[in-house]
């Protein structure tokens, strides 16, 4: 049995940039019909956390208890559940469907009508006891740490699978976050010739080639990215552009340096409505664009990945905090200060 405690924290985001640190003596909830109850272990970080406390999302409304990147313990079960059981470790989906529409069905509980995400419209791992329903959970291996299975997402994994990957494919990356390291393993992984990443800060292009997840490496401020691209594919384009920084200027290269009848995936969340964009690159150069809100499917390849060693997330994780410390680690997450790729909650 794993540990149960004898207080039950919530760490609640009041609206902006305020926290509040609620401890009680209430029992934890009781899992329903296939339902488990998890003991929150760690709680990934990441930009979405930042949207929300910004107010880019107002759907996100507070008090609400953040993370949606959730690595947990099963401590209990409800009835019918058969896929988990007690003392499993888990990484958790936290995108919730009713299990039972179309949208459900064909694996896009993202769709859901009814459904919810924990952490942003329900409320999420920041908190000492978790209920979720059994097909959201997946176990993972010894070999996983609980805060690498709380970065352990399926999202660009299903994106990139989604735009689909050549052995002959020349890759481009735009944006050096997480996503950005991650599309570039994920990207070499599934066949790529060659991956190509880009960005504006030093100090994450220096990260990026000491992990070594790309072939080349871009700062846009000092080389003129059309050129790279058109040496590194011999004149062509290159074959798939991933943007995961989501501005107006990224996704303007990604649209102009990709080959014609080439690829291009949309990952990052845009701040505002793009006003300068010239679709007719998409018209006159024959291209597929692909949005990256992929099927929920994909879980057991990642973790599979991960427990190999073939996936790194261990690497992207640089700082770790408890979860009495939590303004401070979203406070550093919003200023990508201290040398900072993925912040780590610990319950």
């Amino acid at each position: 049995m794993a540990e149960r405690l004898n207080h039950y924290r919530r760490l609640l985001w009041c609206g902006e940039h305020r926290f509040s640190l609620q401890i009680s003596p209430d029992e934890p909830p009781m899992p329903g019909p296939q339902q488990v109850l998890l003991r929150v272990r760690a709680v990934g970080i990441c930009g979405t956390d930042v949207h929300i406390m910004n107010g880019r999302f107002p759907w996100v409304r507070p008090p609400r208890v953040l993370g949606h990147e959730i690595a947990a313990d099963v401590i209990g079960v409800g009835p019918g559940v058969k896929r988990v059981q007690v003392g499993q470790r888990v990484t958790v989906d936290s995108v919730v469907g009713c299990g039972e529409c179309f949208f459900c069905q064909r694996g896009s509980a993202q769709f859901c009508v009814s459904g919810y995400e924990l952490g942003l419209t329900a409320d999420g791992g920041c908190q000492d006891y978790l209920l979720a329903p059994e097909r959201n959970v997946y176990p993972i291996g010894p070999s996983v740490s609980y805060e690498e299975a709380a970065i352990l997402d399926m999202e660009i994994w299903g994106a990139i699978r989604k735009a689909g990957i050549r052995h002959s494919d020349r890759v481009l990356v735009i944006g050096h976050g997480p996503a950005g390291l991650l599309a570039c393993q994920v990207a070499h992984l599934m066949g790529a010739e060659e991956v190509i990443l880009c960005g504006r800060s030093p100090d994450r292009l220096t990260a990026a080639k000491r992990l070594g997840v790309a072939d080349r490496y871009v700062s846009v401020d000092e080389e003129e990215l059309t050129a790279v691209c058109t040496r590194e594919t011999d004149g062509r384009g290159v074959d798939l552009a991933i943007d995961c920084a989501g501005t107006e200027r990224s996704t303007t290269d990604a649209l102009r340096v990709v080959t014609p009848g080439g690829r291009v995936l949309l990952y990052g969340v845009y701040e505002q409505p793009l006003r300068d964009t010239d679709l007719n690159r998409v018209v006159l150069k024959d291209l597929t664009v692909y949005g990256a809100l992929s099927d929920r499917v994909g879980w057991e390849e990642v973790i599979t990945s991960v427990e190999s060693g073939a996936l790194d997330l261990k690497s992207l994780i640089t700082h770790k905090f408890q979860i009495e410390d939590a303004p401070a680690a979203y406070d550093l997450a919003e200023r990508k200060a201290d040398g900072i790729i993925k912040t780590v909650l610990l319950l």
